[in-house]
């Protein structure tokens, strides 16, 4: 069963406009189609990338973007392997 903090910080959470410069984790992993702990451990990995609102890990337009594309050219890498 999930604890509190899981509930109100691992779920993917539609955001109020989709079309916002700037989200939270939450909101970009609902609209990237991810899991909020997939999209943290993808910014660990690229830091020039994090930016913070205050203490909350928000991402911009641009990283969506930029995150997207790196996953479309994977997955296309991986259907043409197969």
């Amino acid at each position: 069963m999930p604890g509190d903090k899981y509930e109100l910080y691992g779920r993917p959470v539609p955001p109020h406009d989709p079309n916002a410069d700037i989200m939270s984790v939450q909101e970009s992993a609902f609209v990237l189609k991810c899991s909020v702990s997939h999209l943290r451990r993808w910014l660990a990995q690229n830091p020039k990338l994090r930016a913070y609102s205050g203490r909350r890990l928000v991402t911009n337009r641009k990283v969506r973007e930029t995150y997207f594309r790196m996953n479309q050219s994977a997955k296309k890498q991986l259907q043409t392997a197969a």
